[in-house]
């Protein structure tokens, strides 16, 4: 007897952007930095340090990692060694994908966990190394040919991708309760808007002019609505996270530097130093001459008539 099964429609598709190798020495570093798409991040040698979102993770030989879009994140090679690794920009339409790994704790998984496909590096490597082979260099075969050479590798390459994305929601599952899919808590506009005016903010904070209107006309939004979101993402108030950014620096530049309070006011953007001296007592409840440790004080005890 004759019979059909009917399987659901897949309309997914895989984009791989930013895809690069890298040797990193030791004291390399990479700057704070988001993305609008996913990173897979994978170490063949050595280790590092990845900061994201406020959390640091050694990420050592064989360690995989995926950094969802929207997440700040740092690297520094902290050890005597050289940092290897592989990372792979890449995006994926499949909703259901980028909830689960938008709403996981961060966390990584290591090369000798994937068991159930049995899917060795090498053959990442061997992809890896066909697709440079084939896009930059002449196969010898005719055009037409090279040409569906080319397909093929493209293919064999998302086909390995998408193999290791699968052996980690695998692992996921082996090693933890099933994952459950909640409600992500930021849209990735939220999110990529809350870091422009992040950025914006850490640009102009000095500025004697600048202000929370300032930034909200600057993003077309509301006062409101540019502090909902900022807070929405952020858990603190645009408002707070200058107030936090300008204690910070006030803090180092009385800790660490011989520079006059005057200047220092100057730099910081207050329009005298009597007001920076007043806000900075407001926010620690000491003077700033009172702060700064007491050899600084005495080789600038000028400075001690003028503070308040």
């Amino acid at each position: 007897m004759a019979y059909k099964v009917s399987f659901p429609d897949i309309m997914s598709t895989l984009q791989l952007i930013g895809f690069h190798f890298r040797v990193a020495e030791p004291g390399w570093a990479y700057p704070d930095h988001h993305h609008k798409i996913f990173e897979l991040l994978y170490c063949y040698d050595g280790t590092a340090v990845q900061y994201v979102d406020g959390y640091s993770v050694t990420f050592g030989k064989g360690d995989w990692l995926i950094i969802p879009p929207g997440l700040r994140h740092h690297v520094m090679n902290t050890g005597p060694d050289n940092y290897i690794y592989l990372s792979i920009h890449f995006d994926i339409d499949d909703l259901d994908f980028r909830l689960l790994f938008q709403s996981q704790p961060l966390q990584k998984w290591n090369i000798s966990q994937f068991s159930r496909s049995g899917l060795p590096l090498e053959n990442l490597d061997e992809f890896i190394k066909n697709n440079i082979l084939a896009t930059t260099a002449s196969t010898g075969f005719p055009p037409d040919i090279e040409n569906i050479i080319l397909i093929k590798e493209r293919l064999r390459l998302q086909a390995v991708i998408l193999m290791i994305l699968s052996e980690i929601i695998d692992i996921q599952f082996l090693n933890s309760d099933p994952p459950r899919i909640p409600r992500q808590e930021n849209s990735l506009y939220e999110v990529e808007t809350a870091h422009r005016i992040e950025q914006y903010i850490s640009d102009n904070l000095y500025s004697p002019t600048f202000s929370i209107s300032l930034i909200a006309k600057q993003f077309c939004l509301s006062r409101i609505q540019c502090h909902k979101l900022f807070t929405k993402v952020y858990k603190v108030s645009p408002r707070q996270y200058m107030t936090n950014k300008k204690l910070q620096q006030a803090k180092h530049l009385l800790l660490c530097t011989d520079l006059k309070i005057q200047m220092i006011s100057e730099q910081l953007g207050f329009v005298s130093q009597s007001h920076f001296s007043r806000q900075f007592k407001r926010w620690t409840g000491m003077s700033p001459l009172q702060y700064r440790p007491k050899s600084y004080t005495n080789a600038l005890s000028p400075d001690s008539s003028t503070d308040t």
